[in-house]
């Protein structure tokens, strides 16, 4: 099962145009911010290769959320360069042209639609247009029942599709909330402590999930 899940996710990766012919898909070179005269960034130097798990450790306050903050263009550094991929100067874009460039970021505290159930989450998060009337009236083709499916799958919650996602425990709300970000398709994952509150149980099973 694995396999199928890696190859359907290879086959439906995004065309955005995003140059990664190096295997680099992130660079941050040189990335120093500050706050107030506090440096919360000094220097950092820092390359993500193409389909690579890559955890960053460090205490509070060691910069690992501004870190996260400038690739997803919340924050700006005072100095240094940060590219997706070749062509993608993440120093000029805004947080929404960057997501829709393909990179999906999962903050610590899951952020689902409680009052939805866990299959329309992911109805909801799907790539595609997300005007309101094309949301309204979007129907689902059956390759996108199918990718959905298969996330439903990856993320354990595939016996829980029809119930609503308030009900879910801690753990399966951040599974849910990396399956929203799975069905956008996007290239970069940015996760911040996905096992965070979880059962024992809970984050082996998110080990697991991280590393499909």
């Amino acid at each position: 099962m694995r396999k199928k899940i890696r190859a359907f996710f290879e086959k439906s990766a995004p065309t955005r145009n995003i140059d990664v012919h190096k295997d680099i898909i992130l660079y941050l070179e040189d990335i120093t911010v500050s706050f107030d005269g506090f440096k919360a960034i000094d220097s950092l130097n820092l390359y993500i290769k193409k389909n690579e798990l890559r955890c960053i450790i460090g205490p509070n306050g060691a910069g690992k959320t501004t870190m996260m903050d400038i690739v997803t263009g919340k924050t700006k550094p005072d100095y240094g360069s940060a590219w997706f991929g070749q062509n993608f100067n993440l120093l000029h874009h805004s947080e929404d042209e960057i997501a829709r460039a393909g990179i999906g970021r999962k903050f610590q505290k899951p952020t689902v639609f409680e009052n939805l159930t866990v299959f329309e989450n992911l109805e909801l998060a799907m790539d595609g247009d997300k005007r309101v009337f094309p949301t309204l009236f979007a129907k689902m083709s059956a390759a996108e029942l199918e990718s959905l499916e298969i996330v439903l799958e990856k993320i354990n919650l595939s016996s829980k599709s029809n119930v609503f996602a308030g009900s879910l425990s801690h753990g399966q709300k951040q599974w849910l909330e990396i399956g929203m970000l799975l069905m956008q398709n996007a290239q970069l994952l940015l996760i911040d402590e996905p096992a965070a509150g979880m059962t024992h149980q809970e984050m082996d099973k998110t080990s697991e999930l991280l590393q499909v």
